[in-house]
């Protein structure tokens, strides 16, 4: 009668462990991101651009609390790796690809043009890399999505309150775009996430699925707002990826036919009716942006054409993680094309422009093939929590055509990315064992049904 007695005690106090592990990840990741990438008064810079100065400040590394948030990070996954037993490392081909790129971009410092910037900004990945890892040995995938969920949600809200407290809160003006802390680019990235995490959650606990539903539409409002064309049309390509990995094979076949059979009748019925809809609804398509055009894409364009020229110039190996951002050349190219820069738009011309063709090639390989481990993983499981991985190799690979970020340093969605993935990395290797499935369910035990119950 006294282990009846102690049961529902002992169900309390795992809860309150499980859910202390949630807020002090949430807690961490906010005050370390927070520090690294935020800034209160983003949205009064003229047009989200920092000056020169700024920009060659960040081309250096940042400041030094940035540096040490992320040693913070390093030290919490180091107790993690040194502490945690929920999963054992082991050797597979995403996480080969990882320790080659790392070991390249430690190796770009013998080469690069900047050997100082490049052993700064691979310590801060370096950082990253050990927090996220370190994060995967204690917490489960659900903790760190629900995490996810209020880090970002906190994020949000300091950043709307930091508008409404400027008095810079004007969604109904034409020319608004919502940026809160951080560029409406950034911003958008970190409210995609949200959103595809928000709707990995309520897939993960129908029982609460219309708070996260709620959360999830909260953050495509904002991001609508940002005004950022390509996030807001990559998030819908991201949830139907999920959305088929998660159909049987016989439902993709019919349902792709339909989409197909729908959009041919439309197009169709379109011509033989004289409308063009792409001429009318081009304003809505544009998000009320059609006056930028001219400096949005196609002013990446010139940046990619006079960028490309550096990279002829250094193919294989680049100028050093890190290290092409130099003081020089971000004037060079502010002379160039006439606007103040420091990345190049996009996730792969930057990667090259770092490490060479050689690092855009692991880069690459090491988020398709942690691509088809999740989707294999959710397969074989049926774990709702690797969608999250699938939406987010997605989302990150079609926006690294025109944002960077993919191959940073830093970043919560990159970091967290991360930290999923290291989860997807440990778990396929381990299902593979015959012993496995038990073992899983044992150690995700402690997450199922305590706090929502």
């Amino acid at each position: 009668m006294s282990s009846v007695l102690l049961q529902p005690k002992e169900k309390k106090r795992q809860s309150m462990i499980w859910g202390g592990q949630i807020a002090f990840l949430a807690a961490v990741c906010f005050g370390t991101f927070f520090i690294a990438e935020h800034d209160i008064k983003m949205s009064e810079v003229q047009n989200f651009v920092q000056d020169i100065e700024q920009q060659e400040s960040w081309g250096e590394g940042g400041n030094s609390a940035r540096r040490i948030a992320f040693l913070g990070c390093a030290f919490i996954g180091l107790f993690g790796i040194a502490k945690g037993e929920l999963h054992r490392f082991r050797w597979n081909l995403p996480m080969a690809l990882l320790v080659l790129y790392l070991a390249w971009t430690a190796g770009s410092m013998t080469w690069s043009i900047d050997p100082g910037a490049t052993a700064r900004r691979y310590i801060l990945m370096l950082c990253c890399v050990i927090g996220c890892f370190g994060i995967t040995r204690f917490l489960t995938m659900e903790q760190v999505l629900l995490a996810t969920v209020i880090t970002l949600s906190g994020l949000l809200s300091v950043g709307v309150l930091a508008e409404i407290a400027l008095g810079n809160f004007r969604p109904h003006q034409g020319d608004y775009r919502f940026a809160g802390t951080l560029h409406p680019n950034s911003q958008a990235a970190n409210l995609a996430m949200l959103s595809i995490s928000s709707f990995t959650m309520a897939r993960l606990r129908p029982k609460f699925k219309w708070v996260f539903y709620g959360v999830m539409g909260v953050a495509v409002f904002f991001l609508v707002i940002t005004k950022c064309r390509t996030v807001t049309a990559v998030l819908p390509v991201s949830l139907m990826v999920i959305w088929l990995v998660t159909q049987p094979l016989k439902q993709i076949t019919i349902g792709g036919l339909i989409v197909v059979w729908v959009f041919s009748i439309s197009v169709l019925g379109f011509l033989v009716a004289g409308f063009d809809p792409i001429s009318e609804y081009s304003e809505v398509l544009l998000l009320g942006r059609g006056e930028e055009t001219g400096t949005s894409l196609t002013g990446r364009l010139p940046l990619w054409t006079e960028l490309s020229s550096y990279i002829k110039n250094r193919p294989l190996q680049g100028y050093g993680f890190g290290a092409f951002w130099t003081p020089g050349h971000i004037n060079d190219i502010f002379i160039g094309q006439g606007w103040v820069i420091s990345e190049a738009h996009s996730s792969y011309v930057d990667t090259s422009l770092q490490t060479g063709l050689i690092g855009a090639l692991l880069m690459v390989s090491i988020a398709f093939s942690t691509f088809f481990y999740a989707v294999i993983v959710y397969r074989r499981t049926k774990k709702t929590e690797y969608v999250f991985i699938i939406g987010g190799v997605v989302f990150c690979l079609i926006r690294g055509f025109t944002e960077s970020g993919l191959n940073g340093p830093s970043g919560f969605s990159s970091s967290l990315f991360l930290a999923m993935a290291a989860h997807s990395w440990n778990a396929s290797n381990q299902e593979s064992e015959s012993d496995c499935p038990e073992q899983l369910s044992e150690r995700y035990s402690v997450s199922r049904g305590i706090i929502y119950e």
